[in-house]
């Protein structure tokens, strides 16, 4: 059996308004698997009670792009992989698919697309992430690293925990070591580098486009292991 996970958190001051993230989640809705959505605030986000808690400065990147790049915006995108911890715990599907509210914006995707991905997710090796970039890239944390395209990711249930755990890790040592926050694809490139050992496979290379679900192949079927 297999879920969708998706949630939305309203920012205020974000580009992209609650009304259009909204036409775009419905499209995702209407899609044939079962989807488990959530509507949440920035103060219930875990990231949010760290920030807060930390003793000196955060900051936090923005590229080029801060109307879009706030702290804010930060503290939502870490949020998916608690979403997906909690609904592992309530939900009996094998394999938990996070996908993000307004994926709809994305060149190409449409719904037959994400139904032929789903039906083809896999619930055991690993988890699967699709990406932009081979190994080799240069990291700058001013910038998104797009290793990882951070719009879809596969988890199988019996991994959701510990993959939520360590992200959250990651997070905390980086926001200790550097007094930054920036984006979770660039967590989930260093935890790549820290943890070779993580269950993770990136498939790719895709662009910023309907090949995030195109080209997903399984984990048996040509799918590189994440190695630093």
């Amino acid at each position: 059996m297999i879920a969708v996970v998706s949630a939305y958190v309203p920012i205020e001051g974000h580009p992209r308004s609650e009304a259009e993230y909204d036409r775009l989640g419905r499209k995702l809705m209407a899609i044939d698997h079962p989807v488990m959505f959530a509507k949440g605030d920035l103060e219930h986000c875990w990231l949010w009670h760290m920030v807060q808690d930390h003793p000196g400065e955060v900051v936090h990147a923005v590229a080029d792009n801060p109307k879009k790049n706030t702290l804010a915006y930060h503290v939502v995108q870490a949020q998916k992989t608690e979403w997906l911890d909690v609904v592992s715990t309530i939900c009996p599907a094998d394999v938990l698919v996070w996908i993000d509210y307004g994926i709809f914006h994305i060149p190409g995707v449409t719904k037959e697309i994400i139904d032929r991905f789903l039906d083809r997710a896999e619930s055991e090796q690993a988890i699967a992430i699709p990406g932009c970039w081979e190994k080799g890239y240069r990291y700058d944390d001013n910038w998104p690293c797009w290793r990882f395209a951070g719009g879809v990711m596969v988890v199988p249930r019996r991994f959701a925990a510990a993959f939520n755990a360590a992200m959250k890790q990651e997070y905390a040592r980086w926001l200790c070591k550097t007094g930054r926050v920036s984006w979770e694809v660039n967590v989930l490139s260093r935890l790549e580098k820290r943890d070779p050992e993580f269950p993770v496979w990136w498939y790719g290379p895709c662009g910023h486009d309907s090949t995030i679900f195109t080209h997903y192949r399984g984990t048996e079927h040509g799918n590189s292991r994440l190695a630093s």
